[in-house]
């Protein structure tokens, strides 16, 4: 399990910006543990986020909204500021891969929270993970709206150069039940989700994760377009309610209590 960062970075001093209007936030559902209605306080990232927009004293007012169709949300929810923020979303590291969209389109907020990226395979047909070309001429399995630039990071290449096939349903149930029925090699997704679907599904006794090293390690944040009028005073807003809640302790007590009932679960 990935361990969320406790230790206060050094704090920017507020600009003082404030925004009158209401900030709408968009987000969706089928991320377990992160985001779903109906979880405890809709999921883990969704209570940080709610707890970091009501601590941060410049937002006015904001409204949460559920879209389920996540390949909406960055374009054109977001790149046409049709909605202000956008959770939770991975990136790449963006030193090293300036060009990617993510990077270069958005402002990304500091990261509300890090996870492994392991390989589920079935049981029946366990594949080996101990370095990259062993993924070759396998098919593996992420959702429709998922990101994949670990996958096609440079030193990979796996989409873009057909190493791999790629199978992209609508759901990460569909996903998992390709894999029981033996129509992929693996599942990539982050251990949370895919073990909470695990259980869903009672699949556990045909399911593992790979026991070798993981596909990446990566984090989730809130993005906001570089198009939007008030980008950089939004990111802001957000960085800053992010940070009182962390300086005050209620980040890491938040985490603690999902991660015990998350690993009481698995």
């Amino acid at each position: 399990m990935a361990e969320a960062a406790v230790a206060p970075a050094p704090r920017a001093a507020p600009s003082g910006r404030k925004l009158e209007q209401t900030l709408n936030v968009v987000t969706g559902s089928d991320f377990a543990p992160f985001v779903h209605p109906g979880l405890d306080n809709d999921g883990l990232v969704t209570e940080i986020v709610v707890r970091s927009m009501k601590a941060s004293t410049a937002a006015e007012n904001y409204k949460l909204h559920w879209v389920n169709d996540w390949a909406s949300h960055l374009d054109p929810l977001l790149s046409n500021a049709m909605m202000d923020m956008g959770f939770p979303w991975s990136l790449p590291d963006c030193s090293k891969r300036p060009d990617y969209f993510r990077c270069s389109d958005y402002l990304h907020s500091e990261s509300l929270f890090e996870f492994l990226v392991p390989l589920f395979v079935n049981k029946n047909n366990p594949i080996p993970f101990a370095q990259d070309d062993d993924m070759i001429g396998r098919t593996l399995c992420r959702p429709a709206g998922y990101y994949i630039f670990d996958l096609d990071r440079p030193d990979r290449l796996w989409v873009t150069d057909n190493k791999i096939t790629l199978k992209r349903p609508q759901s990460v149930r569909e996903c998992f039940q390709m894999l029981v029925d033996g129509e992929v090699d693996g599942v990539t997704l982050n251990e949370f989700t895919g073990r909470s679907m695990m259980n869903t599904m009672n699949i556990k006794d045909t399911v593992e994760i790979n026991q070798g090293r993981p596909i990446a390690i990566t984090g989730l944040h809130m993005l906001v377009s570089k198009d939007h009028p008030n980008a950089e005073a939004v990111i802001e807003i957000f960085n800053n309610g992010l940070q009182e809640i962390k300086d005050a302790g209620d980040y890491q007590s938040i985490v603690d209590r999902h991660m015990t009932n998350i690993w009481a679960d698995f």
